[in-house]
């Protein structure tokens, strides 16, 4: 028997299971089989690289299992090889399937990719300049043109846009080298770039029409399509009956494996044991052999007799239950995953890219990138990938191979390479969602800035309740403001670390603080406001705690949280940031619905702004109430409230001119914190992400709603947002016609 290979790529040992007998000693893939995998890689080329054709089907994929199971196909496959592109109008054929770029190279022409050269090779698009030809007739240049007619009549002709030539597609692919011990060159291994005579009986495309190489390939055309489109008919599996049927029962054997590591994957269960390698032993006692081990024994106790015939007939070598084939299996449905996510991202249309990066356990920079879009009136926000950014960067950012540095302009391009390699168009990309860094955000060098010179309908569009919380976290550049909330969490982790501690709280004040979560912002004004009203409480179960005799660190600490919480600036701090909190909670509250009203919500955000902007106006008579409720506070503590020592130089705070407790206050407090809060919401709520919101007005529904509103406001808001989204959808976003219906509803109100 011949010596088997020493090792085989994942993919030729698949293929090599499933056109085999499962025995101990394998027989080696016969050359159908690696033709097949020459094809899988063809395929794979062709639906991810940019640079290659892409296919879209209209028709919904079905399952990652089923579609593994069924087609045994791993790589990341947008159409199978048997469908008939011919009648498959959703085809989309992009330039990259042009002849020309295959003439006089060394890549392997497969049969997929011979089946789209022969049904769809690249058309020249309307208003293509067709290549000429200049010719010297009685001392004058006549141009000679190639003309659509030509194609139309000769359907073998095809014009490769690389070479600016013609060629015969069908000898191309199935002529051979030589006729007549004479090697074939125009329209075969060269393009034809005289256009000079083309028609007529002595013409080119006549003349060539009639060789007889040429009819061999015309007849060899005919008979690789019927081959190819009706794989059941070619003659290998028309006589070996037994290679088809063992083909079927090798797929029903990997349908489990493939199964387990799915259900591992959603139910989000690590697969690995201590040991991965080597045959499933039921009686191994009571060793854990981890998850996916365990699942697989488990479905072989359960009564899958296909498993258990599987592992217990098949080679070592083709159990397909390694650690190192379970990657490979989960490389294979991620593709599969990431593939069908792209065909719904193409069917919707237009989407949004959500990006942000962060340095990981392993010390890898990874770059995180999830798509949003609206499919079947549904929106779908899903991941799609994972990369190490600084392995992604461009070798222009790279000046130094010692110091690689992650501009913004770097991210930007990073996150434009893998949308190209997804084979996304950029003009479809209508959203960007990233974090509020300086990387991401700068208008001279941010990632967002190099992205939308690409993507030119973008609009940068954040979490509008995370622009939210950074504008109130910009109220920590404020002293007093940044020490009071630090004093806030170290109280809350102070009662929270504790078992004791937390008992003495909750039998006190009836229930537990609410923590400063910085992620769940309601949380964050709910345990401000709540801190502020049980004051008085919780300084009597730190005065509790402060006669404790077990701890002394305890003791120290609950000393020194008393202390500050009966202090002149912690209270008042504490009382202002209530009064703004108070005013925000109910936008907070809006942004965070799941259903949530976007016209609604941006009209509340500009709400708010009008509202602590009127505050500001109003700060002395709003604080002249403040000052009320500190004066309570205060009593409730039994503290005197002062001012700070004011002297004549200050280095480190604002000296205020002020002898008066509420005038100093106001002065060094409240005005700064409104001023910062009301600037930053401004800064972040921008106008280009706020007029998204206004595509609301083209619902007919909103233009019955929008008759209170003055008229002539209403119509220049249309107009900006049709001039500004026009390039998107010119049919659906006309300024004149969406004006035109709005005069209708309101001259005819029963319209």
């Amino acid at each position: 028997m011949e010596k088997k290979p020493v090792s085989f790529s994942f993919k030729e040992k698949l293929n090599k299971f499933m056109f085999s007998k499962p025995k101990v000693e394998q027989v080696q893939s016969n050359e159908s089989d690696h033709k097949n995998e020459n094809i899988n890689k063809r395929k794979r080329e062709l639906s991810i690289d940019s640079s290659s054709s892409m296919y879209t089907k209209n028709n919904k994929m079905q399952t990652t299992s089923t579609s593994l199971s069924s087609n045994c196909s791993f790589s990341n496959t947008e159409i199978p090889h048997s469908t008939n592109l011919k009648n498959d109008e959703s085809i989309i054929i992009n330039d990259n399937l042009d002849i020309g770029k295959f003439i006089n190279t060394s890549i392997p022409i497969d049969d997929f990719t011979k089946c789209a050269f022969i049904e769809k090779h690249w058309v020249p698009p309307p208003g293509y300049i067709y290549p000429f030809s200049i010719h010297i007739r009685q001392g004058k240049e006549i141009k000679r043109n190639v003309l659509s007619a030509h194609f139309q009549n000769n359907h073998w002709l095809v014009l490769s846009d690389s070479m600016k030539g013609l060629f015969c597609k069908y000898c191309v692919l199935f002529a051979p080298n030589t006729s007549n011990n004479v090697t074939l060159q125009t329209l075969v291994k060269k393009p034809l770039k005289n256009f000079s005579k083309l028609t007529g009986k002595d013409g080119a495309l006549k003349t060539h029409g009639n060789h007889k190489y040429h009819k061999f390939a015309v007849e060899s055309r005919n008979n690789f399509l019927a081959a190819y489109h009706n794989p059941q008919k070619v003659i290998i599996n028309q006589i070996n009956t037994q290679r088809s049927i063992q083909v079927n029962e090798n797929r029903k054997r990997l349908v489990p494996i493939i199964e387990t590591i799915i259900f591992c994957g959603r139910q989000n269960l690590a697969l690995r044991g201590h040991r991965d390698d080597g045959f499933l032993d039921d009686d191994a006692g009571p060793s854990n052999e981890g998850n996916f081990r365990e699942l697989l024994m488990f479905r072989i106790s359960a009564g899958d007799k296909t498993l258990e015939s599987h592992i217990k007939t098949t080679s070592s070598r083709s159990t397909f239950i390694s650690k190192t084939t379970q990657n490979d299996l989960i490389d294979c449905i991620g593709e599969e995953i990431q593939s069908q996510i792209i065909n719904n991202v193409r069917m919707a249309g237009m989407f949004a890219i959500i990006f942000d990066e962060t340095t990981d356990i392993s010390h890898v920079e990874q770059l995180s990138l999830v798509l949003r879009y609206v499919l079947d009136n549904k929106v779908h926000e899903d991941f799609i990938t994972f990369v190490d950014a600084y392995k992604s960067i461009r070798p222009e950012y790279i000046p130094n191979p010692y110091e690689v540095k992650l501009s913004g302009k770097a991210l930007g391009h990073v996150v434009l390479d893998i949308i190209s390699k997804l084979g996304l168009d950029l003009d479809k990309c209508i959203g960007i969602g990233t974090d509020g860094a300086a990387v991401m955000v700068s208008e001279s060098c941010g990632a967002v800035s190099e992205i939308q010179k690409k993507c030119c309908n973008a609009v940068r569009c954040p979490c509008f309740n995370h622009a939210l919380n950074n504008s109130l976290a910009q109220a920590s550049t404020i002293p007093s403001i940044r020490n009071t909330i630090g004093t806030l969490k170290a109280i809350i982790a102070f009662f929270n670390t504790s078992a004791k501690k937390h008992k003495l709280l909750t039998d006190t004040i009836g229930h537990k603080l609410i923590g400063l979560c910085q992620t769940r912002w309601v949380e964050l004004h709910d345990g401000i406001i709540q801190f502020k009203k049980i004051l008085p409480q919780l300084v009597i179960v730190l005065t509790e705690i402060t006669k404790w005799k077990e701890s002394s660190m305890t003791t120290s600490k609950a000393k020194s949280f008393v202390l500050s919480i009966c202090d002149t600036d912690f209270i008042f701090a504490l009382t202002c940031l209530s009064f703004v909190l108070e005013r925000i909670l109910p936008l907070s509250k809006i942004l965070q619905s799941s259903t949530i009203d976007l016209k609604n919500a941006s009209e509340i955000v500009q709400c708010t702004i009008i509202v602590l902007q009127s505050n500001r106006t109003n700060c002395i008579s709003d604080f002249a109430k403040l000052y009320i409720e500190v004066q309570q506070l205060a009593f409730e503590l039994d503290i005197d409230l002062k001012i700070p020592r004011i002297i004549i130089k200050q280095t480190h705070r604002e000296n205020y001119n002020s002898q008066s407790i509420d005038e100093y206050y106001r002065i060094s407090m409240f005005i700064p914190l409104l001023d910062s809060i009301i600037e930053d919401l401004k800064r972040r709520f921008t106008l280009p992400s706020m007029e998204a919101y206004d595509l609301s007005l083209f619902i007919p529904k909103t233009f019955l709603q929008q008759k209170m509103y003055c008229a002539s406001d209403y119509q220049d808001r249309v107009l900006n947002v049709s001039k500004r989204f026009s390039s998107i959808e010119p049919n659906k976003l006309h300024g004149e016609t969406i004006l035109g219906k709005y005069k209708l509803y309101i001259l005819v109100p029963n319209y």
